[in-house]
């Protein structure tokens, strides 16, 4: 085919030549014979320049007829070519003389006029060819890696992988999830509007996700939030929320940025040197990252979070642990906690009642069924004592099973089994162990007589030497043993509970009516003012205008009750506002 062409070429090329030399000899003037004619057809005068680093490259237009009048005369020795007078087509030429700049081999050297022939200007057009199927192959190859770059920017902008175990609880480890399955985005504009229902329904299912304070609920059902790393399967999802807090105290605290029934003082003393307090503060704000991947062992986890709660607004670690399908180690909410049936508050205390510590442990969830699961626990036990000092030794044992047969209910039933050893203060040190043991119910129902989305929640829980899992107990001081004058250990027995009902007033507000209540059985020889009961009452209302905001305000009262039968009550008002990285 190359072949036809040139010869196509070359015909088109002397076709042109002959009308143009047919032309010029019915006008040439006698003095003028036609062979000069014909040799001032091709003739270029190229000066050449050594000073110069590339040189003008003629470019021959096939389909234009060529004059028969010469191009230029000799340049002159400046480097210039001045045309003369006898010479009117040489504008012409020039008009037809264009640069271009050589991006291959460097065009064959210029003859003059009378040495060009016909075979130099094909071979030339060829060139030029040759030069512009090289630059097209180039745009093609670019365009090519254009394709190839959008293709893997498409995939980076894909979104994150989701994640779908089996495992319903919220509490415990979720199953393995066997695949990554892609969310689709659904464009705000072309969904359906949803119904006041739908919109009633999704409003309390994202308020009960995002009041529930325990990281190892979700692997959930997806994986909302998060996107993908780039050239992994892994997925990143960053949390928590910021959190602003007033706290007004109408009567003297220990502590005054939150309420703390243990701290009420009783005696007058203390009533005179406490003097009552407001605070304003958003140490309250967390902050946490959550990374997931599929992997052909099963969904990896990795999860950390703190806060800026302790002194002068010093980072603190709230959880830190992996996961491994259904195995977890680190530290999280014990497993003797149940934080699906936890009341909503604005305090950031809680309940004083409630079930409530997070340590390093080691979980396993073996799998029951679709309405049964169970977890059990090692977990550290460092035993908190009066008189003396705990000593770490055997880990506390959690045992708990939860049930779950439909949305409406949820019920979760655990054991602590633990052996408190603890050593007295002085020279001669002495060693004391004692068994201990501790139960708990707790549950959370909802009573769909004013509003489909109410719900009742409780918690009941019992045993001896359990004070460091017990809210109230765990803040005050050291309530699992203490020494008596003698060296012996004796432990603390302890009941703690709390009911809590929940009612929307609306679409997206809710109040908490909660009381909660500790009693502390304490050894025969404890008397006068230590701990003995406290009870805590509250109601609130939350407000959320979006997924991501909550506005709220608590009132709270409490009253402590000493062994000697002395008490004291306080009274505390709250308001907050918290905005959400995410809905859940």
């Amino acid at each position: 085919m190359s072949r036809l062409h040139d010869v196509a070429t070359v015909f088109v090329l002397m076709s042109a030549c002959s009308h143009s030399l047919l032309a010029q000899q019915s006008t040439q003037t006698p003095n003028q014979p036609a062979e000069s004619n014909a040799n001032a057809l091709l003739d270029v005068s190229v000066e050449s320049d050594h000073n110069k680093t590339s040189e003008p490259v003629i470019v021959v237009d096939p389909n234009e007829p060529i004059s028969a009048n010469p191009v230029s005369e000799p340049s002159a020795p400046g480097g210039n070519a001045t045309p003369t007078a006898a010479q009117p087509e040489t504008a012409n030429a020039k008009k037809r003389i264009a640069t271009t700049d050589v991006q291959s081999s460097p065009p064959p050297a210029m003859k003059s006029g009378d040495e060009m022939s016909l075979a130099d200007v094909i071979a030339l057009v060829q060139q030029q060819q040759e030069q512009l199927a090289a630059q097209r192959k180039q745009l093609q190859a670019q365009a090519k890696q254009i394709t190839s770059l959008s293709e893997e920017l498409d995939a980076l902008r894909s979104p994150p992988p989701t994640f779908t175990p089996s495992d319903k609880d919220l509490d415990i480890p979720a199953s393995q999830a066997d695949e990554v399955i892609a969310k689709t985005e659904i464009d705000s504009d072309s969904a359906p509007a949803k119904s006041t229902a739908e919109i009633k329904q999704q409003t309390g299912e994202d308020v009960l996700v995002a009041q529930t304070d325990d990281p190892t609920r979700a692997l959930l059902n997806d994986f909302p939030g998060a996107w993908r790393l780039p050239g992994t399967q892994a997925a990143l999802s960053i949390g928590g929320y910021v959190k602003a807090s007033a706290v007004i105290n109408q009567d003297p605290l220990e502590i005054k940025d939150r309420f703390i029934v243990g701290s009420i003082p009783i005696d007058d003393d203390n009533t005179n040197s406490v003097k009552a307090e407001s605070s304003l503060s958003a140490a309250q704000s967390r902050l946490n990252f959550d990374l997931r991947e599929p992997t052909d062992v099963g969904t990896m986890r990795a999860f950390i979070e703190g806060d800026f709660a302790e002194d002068n607004d010093t980072f603190r670690l709230r959880h830190a642990f992996g996961q491994w399908d259904r195995m977890l180690a680190g530290k999280t909410w014990s497993a003797f906690v149940d934080t699906q049936a936890s009341p909503e508050e604005v305090d950031f205390e809680g309940l004083n009642g409630r079930i409530n510590l997070r340590q390093s442990q080691l979980r396993f969830s073996p799998p029951i069924g679709d309405d049964f699961s169970m977890v059990l626990s090692l977990e550290d036990p460092n035993p908190q004592i009066q008189g003396g000092s705990g000593v770490t030794r055997a880990p506390d044992v959690v045992v708990a099973g939860r049930f779950e047969p439909n949305d409406r209910l949820h019920m979760k039933v655990g054991m602590l089994a633990r052996q408190i050893r603890g050593q007295t203060d002085g020279e001669r040190s002495v060693l004391k162990k004692k068994s201990a043991w501790g139960l708990t119910m707790s549950g959370r129902f909802t009573t769909p007589f004013l509003d489909d989305r109410d719900g009742l929640l409780f918690q009941l829980s019992g045993g001896t030497a359990i004070g460091r899992y017990v809210n109230d107990l765990g803040s005050v001081g050291s309530y699992d043993g203490i020494f008596d004058d003698e060296g012996n250990l004796e432990l603390f027995e302890v009941i703690a509970g709390y009911a809590s009902y929940q009612h929307w007033w609306g679409e997206v507000t809710r109040s908490n009516f909660t009381l909660g209540v500790v009693d502390l059985q304490n050894p025969d020889f404890v008397e006068g003012e230590a701990y003995q009961r406290t009870i805590r009452a509250s109601v609130n209302m939350i407000w959320t205008p979006t997924p991501r905001v909550d506005v709220g305000w608590e009132f709270l009262w409490g009253e402590r009750t000493n062994e000697d039968g002395e008490s004291g009550d306080a009274l505390q008002t709250q308001f907050m506002a918290r905005y959400r990285f995410s809905q859940q």
